[in-house]
């Protein structure tokens, strides 16, 4: 299967251009990622023929082993920029389980590259013949072109040297993967090693757990306890370059505002806080004068910024870059050289690959893009040695898994090295390159059903990630049982389970409409999460928004309607089943709506102050009419539902010190919240993780948690 590089082809209204790697629909330039462009370049150059996806995977990654999902994305991402429809294609057929097939007729068109005789004609010579000077121009040119030769060789030694220093210098890039756990109780969210590779610091507890920091040296196994338990929570770390010093981000248990950055020596002392208001991301220059670090005041102009400062005490702050909401501002690390900062940017909220990674140049302020490379989120980044390219924990629709990625700034794409079964967070290299700790995150988040009057014990029914119950009495919920996260239907006690969606792309927030007819759920597939609709028993999926998108809560009695959550600014919408006109319904952004049984009023959190209010409001003016006070303050709301009757409000707090689960009842009247039951100190996984039966005899909830443990990684290389 040759790969032209040459001319280009034609077919509809687009044109294949080999030579400059593009695709034109008209005057329009549409952008492709390498291996996407790739992709099309050998459906079109084999254009009638079945190719097999092992054929075709062999092509497009020669040198590497990818899995099956890679291709679907690249081939879902083409149809998407053809305008082609899998079920009625007219570029990319799919030949079920087999492959793809071209189907549109293509027409090549070659371009001549001139070759050694042409241009020895355009040079005023014969073909097969070489130019010779004679006398003394003659000799000046030898020597001249003598000089510029020796000259070329002596760079192109020096870059290849340089080349080869780069690929050698990393040592954990070259060995085959081997890892160390370094703590195996699932309670260590955050480590960093020193640069030297000799030691490493990480805190010790998670969830309502008192925490504590310890330092673990490698060479001998010791961990000793530097800062004793207590009920502060502990952001990121960061090691002088000396290793003499620890910075770490850490603010009050409850405490509803950011961290602040402390120093401490390893020698002996206590810490100083050195910077306030900060988020836990932290790098310190590689001469220990200065610490860089992320605000996040969540303004429309300015969502996060990121910071500089004297290590030694907070002094001499700067801005040196910004992001709009809803773009925000993640890890940032200092490169090797102290000149410039790289930081990971981009928003995730509807759930697409917009995560890039920037770098600013200190003495300039000046910022330029270190990669083309989208993620659906950057968790961490490490600088390689040779300054040519970041270690990154990384996510990339469709998996969700955080894998380690190799980010080399002048290669075409970035390198998996990791497995997609396995999720990364927190990364830190030692200088040489040799060691590598990473945080190893296992999820689990389950589905349990409570009786609504004796909520004391529920019962596991599934692994999930949302729920709802249908008119039927049916659960419907996301799940990650089969590898990506898809709508699965059971019966209350947990029976006939039954996956009713199955592609590579998010869903969840599925719920039925009263007449069982139809499905609505949120799904990522097209590129970003927008609204969709299908059949009961999960056929003719269609998609209903397009453009910003979200997540589907409640259909019009009339089914004319779904509102749903804006995927990025978080007001409510609703949508049209008839024609897909969008209207936004209610301009006051929350992390929770819930719509009443009868579609004329609308639940949701507010805050005023340090007041947390459940508000309810007029869907049809959105005017207030009523407003609801949590009982503790320090509370944070998980989630809110209306009860099938519509005369009451269901709602879970969670206790900001003893992390308990407490559900709670709230009328309509002026009678205040009525405490039913604690149900555990899991994390409730978020929106959409309540539901009341129709009957009101059963509540699900979904709670559970994460792992958390450091290893010790001393190689990378898979294959």
């Amino acid at each position: 299967m040759p790969l032209q590089t040459n001319g280009f082809y034609e077919f509809a209204d687009f044109r294949l251009d080999l030579s400059e790697k593009v695709l034109r629909h008209g005057d329009k330039r549409i952008s492709l990622t390498p291996k996407v462009f790739d992709t099309l370049k050998v459906l079109v150059e084999n254009a009638g023929s079945l190719l097999e996806k092992e054929e075709l995977m062999h092509a497009i990654w020669p040198d590497r082993f990818v899995d099956e999902g890679n291709l679907a994305f690249n081939v879902k991402v083409l149809r998407k920029v053809l305008g082609d429809d899998a079920n009625d294609p007219k570029f990319i057929e799919t030949i079920p389980r087999r492959g793809y097939r071209f189907i549109a007729s293509t027409r090549r068109i070659e371009t001549e590259t001139p070759s050694t005789d042409k241009l020895a004609q355009d040079a005023g010579l014969f073909p097969g013949t070489r130019a010779i000077a004679v006398g003394p121009v003659g000799k000046r040119s030898f020597w001249f072109l003598f000089l510029m030769s020796a000259l070329l060789l002596c760079v192109f030694l020096i870059v290849g040297l340089r080349s080869l220093s780069w690929k050698t210098v990393t040592p954990v890039l070259s060995a085959p993967f081997s890892s160390q756990k370094l703590s195996n109780n699932g309670k260590v969210p955050d480590a960093v090693i020193s640069p030297d590779g000799k030691k490493v610091a990480y805190v010790n507890g998670t969830g309502t757990e008192k925490e504590s920091v310890w330092i673990r040296r490698l060479e001998t196994g010791d961990n000793i306890e530097i800062i004793p338990p207590s009920d502060d929570i502990y952001g990121g770390f960061a090691f002088s370059p000396d290793g003499n010093y620890l910075y770490f981000a850490r603010k009050p248990r409850g405490f509803d505002g950011q961290l602040d950055i402390y120093c401490m020596s390893l020698l002996g002392g206590i810490p100083e806080r050195i910077v306030s208001e900060t988020q836990g991301w932290i790098s310190v220059s590689p001469d220990g004068s200065k610490i860089s670090f992320v605000r996040c005041y969540y303004r429309e102009d300015e969502n996060c910024s990121l910071w500089i400062a004297d290590s030694a005490n907070g002094s001499n702050e700067r801005k040196l870059a910004l992001r709009a909401s809803p773009s925000r501002i993640g890890d940032n690390r200092f490169s090797p050289d102290g000149r410039s900062i790289a930081f990971a940017s981009g928003q995730s909220a509807n759930r697409s690959n917009d995560f890039g990674v920037a770098e600013v140049d200190l003495a300039t302020g000046q910022e330029r893009e270190l990669s083309h490379e989208k993620f659906f989120n950057i968790r961490s980044m490490a600088w390689l040695p040779g300054e040519d390219g970041l270690l990154i924990t990384a996510s990339r629709f469709p998996n969700k898994s955080f894998r380690i990625w190799e980010l080399r700034f002048g290669a075409s794409e970035a390198t998996p090295l990791t497995n997609e079964s396995e999720t990364y967070a927190n990364l830190s290299l030692s200088t040489d390159g040799a060691a590598l700790t990473a945080t190893l995150v296992n999820e689990d988040f389950r589905l349990r059903t409570f009786d609504a009057k004796t909520p004391l014990v529920g019962r596991v029914l599934a692994g999930a990630e949302s729920t709802s119950f249908a008119p039927d009495g049916r659960i419907l919920f996301s799940s990650l049982m089969s590898g990506s996260e898809e709508i699965w239907s059971m019966s209350s006690d947990g029976s006939s389970q039954k996956q009713l969606t199955n592609d590579l792309a998010d869903k969840s927030a599925p719920f039925a409409d009263r007449n069982n007819n139809s499905i609505y759920f949120a799904s990522n597939r097209s590129g970003s999460v927008e609204v969709w609709r299908m059949n009961s028993d999960g056929s003719d999926p269609s998609q209903l928004t397009s453009g910003h998108g979200g997540f589907p809560l409640f259909v019009s009695l009339d089914n004319e309607w779904v509102y749903y959550q804006h995927g990025t600014d978080r007001t409510l919408w609703r949508v049209s089943t008839k024609n897909g006109e969008e209207k936004q319904v209610l301009n006051k952004p929350s992390n929770y709506f819930a719509i009443s049984p009868n579609g004329a009023q609308v639940a949701y959190l507010q805050k005023q102050g340090d007041q947390r209010l459940v508000t309810i409001a007029s869907l049809s003016d959105g005017q207030p009419t009523a407003t609801f006070s949590l009982v503790d303050r320090r509370s944070q709301l998980c989630n809110i539902v209306w009860m099938p009757d519509g005369k009451d409000l269901a709602y879970i707090t969670t206790d900001a010190e003893t992390g308990n689960n407490v559900l709670w009842k709230q009328s309509l009247g002026p009678a205040a919240p009525r405490q039913i039951a604690t149900i555990g100190n899991d994390v409730i996984s978020g929106a959409l993780s309540l539901a009341v039966s129709p009957d009101e005899k059963t509540l699900a909830v979904i709670d559970g948690g994460w792992r958390y443990d450091t290893v010790l990684i001393h190689g990378l290389r898979l294959h």
